[in-house]
């Protein structure tokens, strides 16, 4: 870490420093002293580029979010690849476009007064409120939609989490990387052994299918419990398999579809970093997105053979050794590659009436490749084949001061 550092306060100053790895894994790198305010050189770019296809995940620490804004967020996305309209802000034949039903059609902008932010708002009117926006690229994540309770006594709803998984695999170009911005995490610890939240149920299979081991079943529920993002590094998993069979898994394809009716395509199961050189496993479950996507399946197999088959992988880069719980602090900018990462949203509470089980975060993903200067000079066929509308950052984001 110490040429790392070296090179970091060359680039961005002396204030500028870095922590890392942050798992056991290798995964994880932290660096604060750098203001995401400013536009980024060339250089910089590269430099975070760099840590990131060695990293895996990177998060920027401590943006001051009475300057730091959702415009200087999405232009920072820019340099990742083309920001992607997140699915929950259109509707896709008159349904949500992330839909557990078969949703062809056209899409349809959701105005921004009927998106969450506008419930979640209502929710602490005097205590905290949205950073403002209106691009469909910055999807709310929040734990509150509406007026709290008057009982103060009562409980808060707590979900089970999330489901394993890496963001759009069901499109022919998935997602190349995502991010949170942090503006409120959870401060409240009196569930059993001091945590936010009580343990998912292993026992239940929701919220994916029925079919798998108890072994897998509770890898799978083994999530953060006080507000984290569970990580798992597909690229620690894939380089602790034995060679025969890291080669074999190179030769494998998997076919991916948006809907049950769907042909579908095939992609490979194992990615190769270009900038590291680094390969993982891409997407390795064969009930990603249950209930909502077909699953996942191996080129030459039958669906209960890729399960099985699947299965015995997530199994593998779920165990202990490859998994990275990431605390989200206010004002911190964390984003992750989504070819050597799966990530699971925590069990949170919800209906909450405390600001203290408040839980805020602004998300963004992005496709194609990465860009060392903005403005960005993506090939207009090829935003309206991949972007949602051929959306593209108005240039007073770009150019904001």
């Amino acid at each position: 870490m110490d040429h790392l550092n070296e090179r970091l306060r060359v680039l961005f100053g002396e204030d500028a420093c870095s922590e890392g790895p942050l798992a056991v894994s290798g995964a994880g790198c932290r660096f604060a002293g750098l203001d995401l305010c400013q536009p980024l050189n060339p250089d910089q770019v590269g430099f975070l580029l760099d840590a990131l296809s060695q990293f895996r995940i990177v998060t920027i620490a401590g943006q001051d979010l009475e300057h730091f804004s959702l415009a200087h967020f999405e232009r920072f996305a820019n340099h990742w690849g083309a920001p992607v309209p997140h699915p929950n802000n259109f509707l896709r034949g008159g349904k949500p476009a992330q839909s557990d039903s078969d949703s062809d059609g056209p899409l349809e902008l959701i105005p921004f007064e009927k998106r969450s932010v506008a419930a979640v708002n209502a929710t602490f009117p005097n205590q905290l409120q949205c950073l403002p926006h209106e691009s469909p690229t910055v999807l709310v994540v929040a734990n509150f939609r509406g007026v709290p309770t008057e009982d103060i006594s009562a409980e808060a709803t707590v979900n089970e989490g999330g489901s394993w998984h890496t963001d759009i695999e069901y499109e022919p170009l998935p997602i190349y990387v995502s991010m949170f911005l942090a503006h409120k995490s959870p401060n409240l610890r009196d569930a059993p052994g001091g945590s936010w939240v009580h343990a998912p149920d292993s026992s239940s299979a929701q919220p994916y299918f029925e079919s798998s081991d108890d072994t897998l079943m509770r890898l799978r529920k083994c999530l953060p419990l006080n507000g984290e993002t569970a990580f798992a590094d597909t690229a620690a998993a894939f380089s602790a398999l034995p060679q025969t069979e890291q080669a074999a898994l190179e030769r494998l394809r998997v076919r991916r579809r948006l809907n049950p009716k769907d042909e579908g395509w095939f992609a490979p199961l194992v990615r190769t970093n270009p900038r590291s050189a680094i390969k993982s496993l891409h997407s390795p479950i064969w009930a990603s997105r249950p209930r909502v996507r077909p699953p996942i399946e191996v080129e030459g197999m039958s669906i209960q053979q890729s399960q099985a088959f699947l299965d015995r992988l997530e199994t593998h880069v779920l165990q202990p050794q490859f998994r990275y719980d990431h605390p989200h602090m206010p004002g911190d900018v964390t984003l992750w590659d989504n070819y050597m990462t799966l990530h699971n949203s925590p069990p949170v509470r919800s209906n909450i009436n405390s600001i203290d089980d408040a839980r805020l975060l602004y998300r963004l993903s992005c496709k194609g490749e990465p860009s060392l200067s903005l403005p960005r000079n993506d090939d207009p066929e090829w935003l309206e084949a991949h972007i949602a509308g051929g959306y593209t950052t108005p240039n007073e984001i770009i150019n904001i001061a």
